[in-house]
């Protein structure tokens, strides 16, 4: 009987020194994850010019962020328009790409872009290429190299958003750059911890099922 009770004891007490750990270690894997995505993605902050920066590309790409029922550019995307207008007129970029969501009728975020750019910023239409299926950055980087055959773009958004953007890009071989609109969401940080981890996934493990890929 005390063989017994020793070795009962004994595996009870190697029960309550694992199982601790184990939740643990289940509670930390989260975090590891995300640190992990921003371990990768982080080193993508190199390519964004500053002011000082003299680069120069042909196409810079605005990325949506968001419109109002009337057809309106959210603050985001109207920093971003401002910002793209900005490097037209400043010959940083000689056209642009408007990446946005149109998968609903009464949605349409390229033609707010366009509309916002040629009536409110003077930008010619004929710089404009609106392109109606960014309804993702995946998507928006992966049509710029295999819709538009893209091969260097200057991407405008914001701060947060560049070094995954940029990321996105260069896997599908665009040489990318990014200019900073300066203006922020106010879930940007919330936001960014979970995309970067879908873009890692997405760029390592399986890819968006995209307009391009049906």
């Amino acid at each position: 009987m005390q063989e017994i009770g020793h070795a009962t004891s004994s595996r009870f007490k190697r029960y309550s020194t694992i199982v601790p750990i184990f939740l643990l270690a289940i509670l930390l894997l989260p975090a590891i994850i995300i640190f992990a995505c921003y371990a990768v993605i982080d080193p993508y902050e190199r390519f964004i010019l500053s002011g000082r920066d003299t680069k120069h590309t042909e196409v810079g790409i605005v990325l949506g962020a968001g419109i109002t029922r009337d057809g309106k550019p959210y603050n985001e995307l109207r920093a971003r328009l401002d910002t793209a207008a900005a490097a037209i007129n400043n010959g940083i970029v000689e056209r642009l790409i408007l990446s946005g969501d149109n998968r609903f009728n009464d949605y349409n975020e390229p033609e707010a872009m366009m509309k916002y750019l040629v009536g409110s910023k003077g930008i010619p239409a004929d710089k404009l290429q609106p392109d109606y299926a960014g309804r993702s950055t995946y998507e928006s980087c992966e049509r710029a190299a295999k819709a538009f055959n893209i091969k260097e773009a200057i991407i405008i958004s914001a701060g947060s958003h560049l070094p995954r953007a940029i990321y996105l890009c260069r896997h599908f071989n665009v040489q990318a750059y990014g200019i900073s609109s300066g203006v922020e969401a106010n879930n940007s940080t919330r936001r960014e911890l979970l995309a970067r981890v879908k873009a890692v996934y997405n760029t390592n493990v399986m890819g968006e099922r995209t307009m391009l890929e049906r």
